[in-house]
């Protein structure tokens, strides 16, 4: 009996830590899991997307004729100890081309560290991180928009305050986003 418990634990062991990793997780050399934090599945109001928000975060839906967010942070801890995610599904036409990364560049505030098209979860998306000062603090904030239709597509951005492990906090919101199911 006791074999076969070593077996399967053995087993379980090796499956797990043979997930795929995403494309974002890749680019951000992540290997941040949200497996070791209590989490609900939070649906935005018009019933796009789904994802997993940490149980002890507030949480705030959103929603009018054109969009449904998500906006969640951890307000148990100092801002530069955590970040903010803010998911929004929106409705418009989006296309993936030197345009929109143009001007996504001219409308930055902040210097664009580094930038990709790729895929998420089947779909086509862009992303970028900038950083800068904002309320007197370093500031890094991650955004990815991902085309989920026609005339939608989702807007996800992580904002990270301060200078310390800012890698893990990235790679961490980059995990929940990941969580992300689209309905």
């Amino acid at each position: 009996m006791k074999f076969k418990f070593v077996i399967i634990f053995i087993f379980l062991t090796f499956l797990i830590s043979c997930q795929k990793k995403s494309a974002l997780d890749k680019s951000f050399n992540c290997n941040s899991s949200i497996a070791s934090l209590k989490t609900k599945e939070i649906k935005d109001v018009k019933k796009n997307f789904r994802l997993h928000i940490p149980t002890n975060w507030k949480t705030k839906l959103y929603y009018d004729e054109f969009q449904s967010d998500i906006f969640s942070a951890d307000t148990t801890k100092q801002l530069t100890q955590t970040y903010i995610l803010d998911a929004s599904w929106k409705m418009g036409n989006l296309e993936f081309n030197s345009e929109f990364e143009q001007k996504i560049k001219e409308n930055s505030r902040f210097e664009i560290l580094n930038s990709k098209y790729e895929k998420f979860k089947g779909k086509n998306a862009y992303w970028y991180l900038s950083k800068g000062k904002n309320k007197g603090f370093d500031y890094q904030i991650f955004k990815i928009f991902i085309k989920t239709g026609v005339d939608s597509y989702l807007e996800i951005y992580t904002e990270v305050y301060g200078n310390k492990n800012t890698n893990d906090r990235l790679c961490e919101s980059i995990a929940l986003i990941n969580t992300i199911e689209f309905i």
